[in-house]
């Protein structure tokens, strides 16, 4: 059975690091680009300088019904989503934070360890993708506070450690729904 997918933090501070990798992933990010295959449609609004997370990308969108439909709906918004690998010495799981909401767009950062099951790593990229399109069908959600307003009425408060995460069926169920499709299991 698989494992339970991780929650988002509630940790909505941009740093001055987190800052400084939205502006180089802003910079290496192509601006616009003119085939509508899925690939294109995902690099426009979840992006990544990462290769192999390029590769789970390429992998969840063929493969994953769900996953490719959270990409096309992030596609339709006004969210985008700065995908990196937190490293081998965080926690297996991913994270979502909101990041700012500038010139009709906003965008959140989403951390993911990197695990050697790709299947799993995918479908917590989904989950935490869920999460994205959760904020794009709130358009209220503009910063850090208003996130968690947000997760108060659609979803549920986690403790952690050091300070709060937050959570949803939504996402969980995204995050489980992903990884059948990936190993070609079925049922609801």
């Amino acid at each position: 059975m698989a494992r339970a997918l991780p929650l988002p933090s509630r940790k909505m501070t941009p740093t001055p690091a987190l800052l400084s990798v939205l502006a180089v992933l802003v910079v290496a990010t192509p601006r616009a680009l003119t085939a509508e295959t899925p690939v294109d449609v995902a690099h426009q609004h979840v992006r990544t300088t990462d290769r192999r997370l390029h590769r789970l990308l390429h992998e969840g969108l063929r493969t994953s019904d769900t996953f490719r439909g959270l990409v096309e709906r992030l596609h339709q918004s006004d969210v985008v989503v700065y995908l990196e690998c937190g490293g081998s010495a965080r926690p297996a799981g991913g994270r979502l934070t909101f990041v700012s909401a500038v010139g009709g767009y906003r965008y959140v950062h989403v951390r993911v360890s990197r695990l050697t099951s790709t299947d799993q790593q995918i479908a917590i990229i989904g989950h935490e993708l869920r999460h994205a399109v959760e904020i794009a069908d709130a358009p209220d959600v503009v910063d850090g506070p208003s996130l968690a307003v947000a997760y108060e009425r659609i979803g549920y408060a986690k403790p952690r450690v050091v300070g709060l995460a937050f959570d949803s069926d939504a996402a969980i169920e995204a995050g489980y729904r992903v990884l059948r499709e990936l190993s070609g299991v079925s049922g609801d």
